[in-house]
């Protein structure tokens, strides 16, 4: 009996045993798939990569970021000079996150990091390097590893910087010669460190200093007045703007005016012709938001006009087509939205011609049609460019 019991015993504890050292490793290796499964979820789907200034001193830069990510993660390079502002402060793709890496001294760097959400709405992170022994090997490496993990953190939301602290960095970019810092900038023993900017100071802001900036645009555009007894006038055309910093503009339009008849007692005058514009103003400077625009400038209406008899008087008859010119001067006002390197504008306008124009009847006196205040309204398309050689 007691014999019978052991072995119960012993073949119950043999039995245990064996179902725990079968049970472990799939558990283990259950676990272990997750784990790889959870990672490749959180993986980024594409990087891409601008290294600008003196980057030439480590030619492996780029290799050393794209072995750092997992091969799920596209890492891309693209060639560029000079750091595009509308770039950084306007993602365009949802899956990637941008990085702009700029040695701008042989011992310090700055790496801009920018990525857009599905709902359009973007997210930053700016860090600057501090590079002891410049950009040699170690350097290099420690590089490397502040855009893998800056780029890793912005895409899971763990680290971001403001707006305000980006754009402040960006007013910070030194032009031909960087100015001398005014402090030493703080770091550990180790032979590289990194942190994030700092927001910016209120004193900063009295001395904004945007590095200079051509900007071109061409587009379409439609508007419509009032014009006293000719009524409202339609008119289509082209527009070419330039523009400078970011904040004056120019901008020369020709416009077609759609033929329109209007009465003018006893005849009914048939009107078609052209205008040309040259408008110069002021724009806000965020790219990436709706902008004001207000502008000022000259135009010329270039008309025709001929008439035809509709009431019958002893007297009255038709003249000749009437060709003249209306200069006249314009202010406007307007919003713009952009999308990307496109946008659309809505506008409003009052034109104050600087002559009358009157409309002879063979057998009448003249008639003046001009009004004193033509109010309108302008609605564009457009898009721009920035022309400097990359």
């Amino acid at each position: 009996m007691i014999r019978t019991r052991a072995w119960r015993v012993w073949f119950f504890c043999c039995c245990s045993i064996s179902g725990w050292c079968v049970a472990a490793p799939s558990a283990y290796a259950a676990s272990g798939a997750g784990a790889i499964e959870d990672e490749q979820s959180q993986s980024i789907h594409r990087v891409e990569v601008a290294m600008l200034g003196d980057v030439d001193r480590d030619p492996v830069l780029f290799e050393r970021i794209h072995s750092l990510f997992p091969s799920e993660t596209a890492v891309v390079l693209r060639e560029e000079h000079e750091l595009d502002q509308r770039a950084v402060l306007v993602p365009q793709r949802a899956d990637t996150v941008y990085v702009w890496i700029r040695v701008t001294e042989r011992s310090d760097a700055r790496v801009y990091l920018a990525m857009s959400e599905q709902d359009g709405q973007a997210r930053y992170l700016f860090r600057e390097v501090r590079l002891d022994s410049g950009l040699d090997e170690v350097g290099g490496e420690t590089l490397a590893e502040v855009a893998h993990s800056s780029a890793r953190a912005l895409w899971l939301h763990e680290q971001q910087s403001s707006r305000e602290s980006l754009i402040a960095a960006l007013e910070r970019e030194p032009e031909a010669s960087p100015a001398p810092a005014t402090a030493a900038p703080v770091v550990a023993p180790s032979p590289v460190s990194a942190r994030d900017s700092a927001e910016p100071a209120q004193h900063r802001s009295s001395k904004r200093a945007a590095p200079p900036k051509f900007l071109l645009g061409v587009g379409a555009s439609g508007m419509t007045h009032s014009s006293g007894t000719e009524g409202w006038l339609q008119e289509v055309g082209a527009f070419f703007a330039f523009e400078y910093r970011g904040r004056l503009s120019l901008r020369a339009a020709v416009r077609y005016l759609i033929p329109t008849d209007f009465g003018l007692p006893p005849a009914r005058v048939h009107l078609n012709g052209a205008t040309g514009e040259l408008r110069g103003g002021w724009i806000s400077s965020d790219p990436s938001r709706i902008r004001v625009r207000l502008e000022g400038g000259l135009g010329l209406l270039f008309g025709h006009a001929q008439a035809t008899i509709i009431d019958e008087q002893p007297q009255a008859h038709a003249l000749a087509g009437q060709d003249f010119q209306r200069a006249y001067a314009v202010a406007a006002g307007g919003l713009e939205l952009p999308f990307g390197p496109a946008w659309v504008a809505l506008g409003a306008d009052v034109r104050v011609p600087l002559r009358t124009t009157s409309y002879e009847v063979g057998g009448q006196s003249g008639a003046s049609t001009s009004c004193s205040l033509c109010p309108g309204g302008t609605l564009e398309v457009g898009v721009g460019f920035d022309p400097t050689p990359r």
